[in-house]
């Protein structure tokens, strides 16, 4: 089967919203379990990895023999499922954030700038404070970066991810087994 640009972004839709809110649930546990942080962290990550390279190998196993779905397209492939993994994260972080855990917030800006205090004037530092503050709890900024962390992160994982997952093109594969090569894919 010719995967169109349609069958492509759909299933670049559907996997990138199933990474996502994955992702998501994995760090509301996080934070409302105060599970230890190493511990849940190699858990997303493996999971993540796993998702990444079971959506990009289902993609390509549709891909007819003759064409195969080479590691450029897995690696376009990833690229776009982060996409809509970023916006979900993003989202995502933005309502954590805002409404469940706006003080931890606070307390976090609170460290980081009580660090800077002797290195900036006052007026510098009261900016600086204003400026992060407002930055970590707006949510267009929280979703720009979630969708930069998850094009970074899916890139970096991607690279190996779809070295397993890409399908060589097979030159020589006639019509008739590329018509049973659809059908079983279906």
């Amino acid at each position: 089967m010719e995967i169109t640009k349609k069958i492509f972004w759909t299933e670049a839709m559907k996997g990138g919203s199933i990474i996502g809110l994955v992702t998501a649930s994995l760090q509301l546990v996080r934070l409302s379990f105060a599970v230890p942080r190493s511990w849940i962290e190699w858990v997303s990550i493996l999971i993540f990895a796993l998702l990444l390279y079971g959506f990009t190998r289902r993609l390509a196993g549709r891909a007819a023999a003759r064409d195969g779905f080479p590691y450029s397209r897995c690696m376009g492939f990833v690229m776009t499922m982060m996409l809509f993994t970023g916006v979900i994260m993003g989202v995502a972080t933005a309502l954590m954030y805002n409404f469940l855990i706006p003080d931890q917030v606070v307390m976090s800006i609170d460290g980081i700038m009580g660090e800077m205090r002797g290195m900036l004037s006052q007026d510098q530092f009261d900016t600086t404070y204003d400026s992060l503050y407002r930055a970590m709890f707006n949510p267009l900024l929280l979703v720009v970066a979630g969708v930069i962390t998850y094009v970074v992160q899916g890139g970096l994982i991607g690279l190996f991810t779809c070295a397993l997952a890409q399908r060589k093109p097979e030159p020589f594969a006639s019509a008739e087994k590329n018509e049973t090569d659809s059908n079983e894919a279906a």
